[in-house]
């Protein structure tokens, strides 16, 4: 073809007609422009396809960690109100009086417990797209605002946690700075092998209501009791706010 356009302009050229030859190669060129402007319409709606389904693909993932959130939000409150009775239940037994080192030890353990939570969420596909700029491929921009907002809600939650957890831990490390009762704990028990290194001597403060050290370990628990609320009525909310974008990512998949 090239070849044939070729012998086109050199009979032109060697008849002299330049004019024709003008008007052919203007023709020339609208073809190939024209060819070009095909090329890059092709070239874009291909992009466009490839776009619309790399959005969706990233939807069904932010949909699966969503998911996978409002299992694990569920899971932690429930566990939460599990130990928060327990702690009602050594609340009980402190001001009964405390009369083995058994007792201690089984204190101890739920106390252990009761310190571990953290708010992990699964937001990598999230982060992955904010540093990608692959966030900008949710074309709805009424979702993708929705999308933006939750996990800016889980980054207050996660801050304000993380801040009361920090406090929570300073009043608990307190009440181990100036108490006998991180002895008892499983981590630690096993080393104190006699009598004399472990007794009922370790854990009198717990018998005496005016000491220093049981009104330290009573405002420990508080502190836990606390955080615990307040971590339980965050997951709460956001198991809310997470089956209200998990509603409206299933609506935008449908289309």
């Amino acid at each position: 073809m090239i070849k044939f356009f070729r012998r086109i302009r050199q009979q032109m050229l060697s008849e002299n007609k330049i004019s024709k030859y003008l008007l052919y190669a203007i023709g020339e060129i609208i073809l190939v422009v024209i060819g070009i402007l095909i090329a890059l319409a092709v070239n874009n709606w291909n992009q466009e396809r490839n776009d619309e389904h790399l959005g969706k693909e990233l939807l069904k993932r932010i949909h699966r960690d969503l998911v996978k959130d409002t299992t694990d939000f569920n899971k932690v409150i429930i566990r939460n109100d599990s130990l928060r009775e327990d702690l009602k239940e050594m609340l009980v037994d402190l001001y009964s009086g405390i009369d083995t080192i058994t007792e201690v030890r089984t204190m101890s353990s739920t106390w252990d417990q009761l310190l571990d939570q953290p708010f992990s969420p699964n937001d990598n596909t999230y982060r992955s797209m904010l540093s990608s700029g692959t966030i900008g491929l949710i074309s709805n921009s009424e979702l993708k605002e929705e999308i933006l907002q939750l996990y800016s809600e889980y980054d207050h939650t996660k801050t304000l946690l993380a801040s009361i957890s920090d406090w929570m831990i300073r009043v608990a490390s307190d009440m181990d700075s100036n108490t006998d009762f991180i002895k008892f704990g499983t981590t630690v028990s096993d080393i104190f092998t006699t009598e004399e290194m472990l007794n009922e001597d370790d854990f009198f403060f717990l018998n005496d209501k005016n000491s220093e050290e049981f009104k330290l370990f009573i405002r420990a628990i508080s502190s836990v009791a606390f955080y615990q609320k307040v971590n339980n009525g965050y997951r709460l909310d956001l198991i809310k706010k997470c089956e209200t974008v998990l509603n409206s990512i299933n609506q935008e998949l449908k289309k």
